[in-house]
């Protein structure tokens, strides 16, 4: 119900009416403005949808016009979380462990010694970007071929079988632009829970264009302390946006306290520009589990605050320990005290595997757990330890390896290096093949895309396995964390460097072959911003190649 309050009129004759936010059909990038329903002091109004656009009207004039939220709940049935347990995901882009330490104290605390959370010190990403890394604890797979002309309803994600059972759902990220299933895609046609946040955020778009588009501009300025106007490009009037979705959150949850639920709120835009700005959370966040606690939500929830990566593109990620950090997000699981005195050997098995080896793909098999209520003890050995993700309710082996883990070369934190001179001139034949490399993958756009050359090799390393092997008959100990043995004695190189025109920073690990040749492990990764370079084009995996031979006017990418 949405109504005028009385108080703040000053006996003045103020009428309003609210449009509903409707999704367009065939389009998550659209949306239209529905009938308008008038309401004044008097005479209240029902709000049919989560979304709607207030105006209130005085003297012919317009003095209030803003988007407002809440949830209303679907007619359907939802099942009693009285003999399963729910999900709650809060998910923060871009934050390391070490960023989460450094930037949320507060929130991190209650975490720990409140909220009793087990954090992960090995917890490692499978993917460059958010995409790769949300798909492989959504649906188990993050290698699965990306259309973007496609939407993703028919991906088997997760939260399907907890919606089958009856539980209730919300999907909620974000930055629009760049949220994860929208940038230079077409996301969902069908909304892909029971409620989903980002209508909202599209009308907020809507009104104020010239926001969305120069936002990251805004946020540069503030991140050195330049502000231009009175609203910070990280609020909606004067309430910030990550408020807002937490707010949005703890009403799905007041909505839905004794039903079963799947909900997973992620923002994105207090983290992935600038570290600096999580700072500007830590308060609400540690708000936001203290409601969580004292409302009774975690009584029959399983809370996961966590993170997809590091920093990308942040000046901390150009240093030896961004690097690492880039590789280690944040994650942490709180368990109901039911949960763990009715299976204390969940409590035991994530004490151990905080410090073990662990990615998404083992937290799609701890969700999948969840949703079919897997809780029994499994005994050692019926659970594949290679090439497979493991329930984080199960021990993870202590001499599990990045290739066991389907972690990828560029995304393993698991060896050691010597630096070795950038002028060694295996380094320089190297370098040179891998940016023609990049200028082949840019052929299909030549005409847009200019040729880069070799500016400048900033750093080259020689990697070394941490770990020794056992002689041939003896019993396994820890492998190498990269590759098997017989691989392990070929030469694997990490380089930096930087090309021209676009002064963009890459990295790449590459191996030399037995005939002196040199293959490409993984991806050859960006490693600064690129802004509005790869405007001329909208290929979501060669942007942060492409230098356009005519730039245009877009935002930071």
């Amino acid at each position: 119900m949405i109504h005028i309050n009385k108080n703040r009129t000053k006996g003045k004759h103020i009428e309003c009416y609210y449009q509903s936010v409707i999704r367009k059909q065939l389009s998550d990038d659209e949306i239209l403005f529905g009938t308008s329903v008038w309401f004044n002091v008097s005479r209240s109004a029902l709000m049919e949808s989560d979304f709607a656009k207030v105006v209130c009207v005085f003297e012919g004039k317009n003095i209030y016009e803003r988007l407002h939220y809440h949830i209303k709940k679907k007619q359907k049935y939802f099942k009693s979380d009285k003999d399963s347990f729910s999900v709650l995901i809060f998910g923060v882009d871009s934050m390391s462990r070490l960023a989460a330490i450094r930037e949320l104290p507060k929130t991190l605390t209650y975490l720990e010694q409140k909220l009793g959370a087990y954090v992960f010190n090995g917890y490692t990403k499978v993917g460059h970007n958010s995409y790769p890394n949300l798909m492989a604890f959504l649906t188990g797979n993050y290698s699965a071929p990306f259309n973007k002309k496609t939407f993703f309803d028919n991906q088997p994600f997760v939260w399907k079988k907890f919606s089958e059972r009856g539980a209730a759902t919300m999907y909620s990220e974000d930055y629009p632009r760049l949220s994860t299933f929208n940038y230079v895609a077409r996301g969902f046609n069908e909304s892909p829970g029971d409620h989903y946040l980002r209508p909202f955020y599209l009308g907020i778009n809507s009104e104020r264009i010239y926001q969305s588009i120069i936002t990251e501009i805004f946020m540069t300025l503030e991140n050195n302390d330049i502000a231009l106007g009175g609203t910070s490009a990280l609020c909606y009037g004067d309430s910030p946006k990550h408020v807002i979705q937490i707010d949005y959150f703890k009403r799905f949850l007041n909505k839905y306290k004794n039903n079963r639920k799947f909900a997973m709120s992620w923002l994105n835009e207090i983290g992935h520009e600038f570290s600096n700005f999580l700072k500007l959370g830590d308060a609400d966040f540690y708000n936001f589990l203290v409601f969580l606690k004292e409302g009774g939500h975690l009584k029959r929830s399983i809370l996961f605050f966590m993170s997809d990566h590091g920093t990308m593109i942040d000046r901390i990620r150009n240093t030896p320990i961004g690097r690492i950090e880039a590789k280690l997000p944040f994650f942490s699981i709180v368990l109901p005290t039911i949960l763990k005195k009715k299976y204390p050997h969940i409590d035991h098995n994530l004490q151990t595997n905080i410090n073990r080896l662990t990615s998404p793909l083992d937290l799609y098999k701890t969700l999948i757990d969840i949703a079919t209520n897997s809780y029994n003890p499994q005994p050692k050995g019926t659970e594949a330890i290679k090439n497979s993700g493991i329930s984080l309710f199960n021990e993870i082996p202590k001499d599990r390896t990045c290739t066991d883990a389907l972690i990828p070369e560029s995304s393993c934190a698991c060896y050691t290096s010597e630096a070795i001179p950038t002028n060694n001139a295996v380094i320089e034949n190297i370098t040179s093949s891998v940016v023609g490399t990049i200028n082949n993958y840019l052929k299909p756009h030549r005409s847009k895309c200019a040729v880069l050359i070799l500016k400048k090799i900033h750093q080259a390393k020689l990697i070394h396995s941490n770990l020794k092997h056992l002689e041939p008959g003896k019993k396994k100990a820890i492998w190498q964390y990269l590759y098997k043995p017989k691989l392990d004695k070929k030469q694997r190189y990490f380089i930096i460097f930087e090309v021209m025109p676009s002064e963009g920073i890459f990295e790449v690990t590459t191996e030399i072959t037995q005939t002196n040749n040199f293959i490409i492990l993984d991806k050859i990764i960006r490693a600064n911003r690129y802004g509005n370079q790869s405007a001329c084009i909208d290929d979501r995996d060669l942007k942060p190649y492409c230098y356009c031979k005519e730039t245009t006017l877009e935002v930071q990418s």
